[in-house]
């Protein structure tokens, strides 16, 4: 007997929305009080799921039901499509994006880019909820594929199936030292002086290279380890470890005379990407996300409000 999936996918439509609420709660009394129907209905419904499609999708134990293998496939594969309705719907409907829109960025690119972009859409269409996490590259494109999430921003350029990833930017790195460290306020150093001194090093990406982007054939001596670049800028104003950060993080400090730039800058731009589902790349709300935070990326460091360069101190002629 052939198998017809448009036929099978015809039959358990009806209980697609009770499938994907049990699926998701792995709890029947949650899920039968979330749709407002009671638990021997829900049980019911999924029984008709797997009948129809001759397969088990949970292992069922005295308490809770978990997912087995072939019940996950599923679930990913209905919040897909029904992500993918939910988004043809605003235009069908020619009516704003609303609701919850879900995202992933990491430290510097939430605070400084991702952040304010968001916070500049949601003023413009206040329908809209956005929902942020923080994850690395390859979690972030698994949850795209589940659809989980509509978009992410990071650092690795990691490809998957279905999964569009575009550069659209980059962060220029620089090295700092703050007030009272040896190299504070010298014009230039060599990189074997710089090699002298310790490090506040980020963690390790995606592709085994370390997230502040020092080039690996470089070697450094490592005095402390932190996780997130943002988290360098209060190492370096300690004073006790050369960091590399960030330009945008670094700026303020700088303009306030708490920080300083050791020149020259062995340390390369480190690129930032975004990656949606293929499917979702043209969609209006999403691919608008993108292009505020690429120009977000594109435009120059501004000073911050009130801020001065700190003049140097005059000595007082001797007489």
């Amino acid at each position: 007997m052939s198998f017809d999936p448009a036929k099978q996918l015809q039959r358990i439509w009806p209980w697609i929305p009770a499938f994907r609420v049990v699926a998701e709660t792995e709890h029947l009394p949650t899920a039968a009080a979330r749709l407002h129907v009671s638990a021997s209905a829900l049980s019911r419904s999924v029984k008709l799921v797997e009948e129809t499609l001759g397969e088990e999708l949970f292992v069922r134990g005295s308490r809770r039901i978990t997912l087995n293998a072939a019940g996950q496939r599923l679930l990913e594969a209905v919040r897909r499509s029904m992500t993918g309705l939910e988004h043809a719907m605003h235009g069908v409907l020619a009516r704003d994006f609303a609701g919850e829109y879900r995202l992933s960025s990491l430290g510097v690119l939430t605070d400084y880019f991702v952040l304010p972009a968001l916070l500049e859409l949601q003023r413009e269409t206040p329908g809209v909820i956005p929902c942020m996490t923080t994850l690395g590259s390859k979690e972030a494109n698994q949850r795209l594929t589940n659809g989980q999430i509509e978009v992410a921003f990071y650092y690795d350029a990691t490809s998957m199936a279905g999964i569009e990833c575009r550069h659209i930017g980059a962060l220029t790195n620089s090295l700092y030292c703050g007030r009272g460290h040896p190299l504070f306020g010298h014009k230039s150093v060599a990189l074997r002086e710089l090699q002298r001194h310790e490090f506040s090093v980020a963690g390790i990406g995606d592709r085994g290279t370390p997230m502040d982007g020092w080039p690996v054939e470089v070697p450094r001596k490592v005095g402390f380890q932190i996780l997130m670049l943002s988290t360098n800028l209060a190492v370096a104003r300690s004073g006790r470890f050369v960091c590399v950060l960030p330009d945008v993080v670094a700026h303020a400090d700088v303009m306030g005379g708490r920080l300083h730039r050791l020149a020259p800058r062995p340390v390369p731009d480190t690129s930032v990407y975004a990656a949606c589902r293929a499917e979702d790349a043209q969609a209006s709300f999403t691919s608008e996300v993108i292009a505020r935070v690429e120009r977000a990326l594109a435009a120059p460091l501004r000073d911050p409000p009130g801020a001065e360069v700190p003049k140097p101190r005059r000595r007082a002629s001797r007489r």
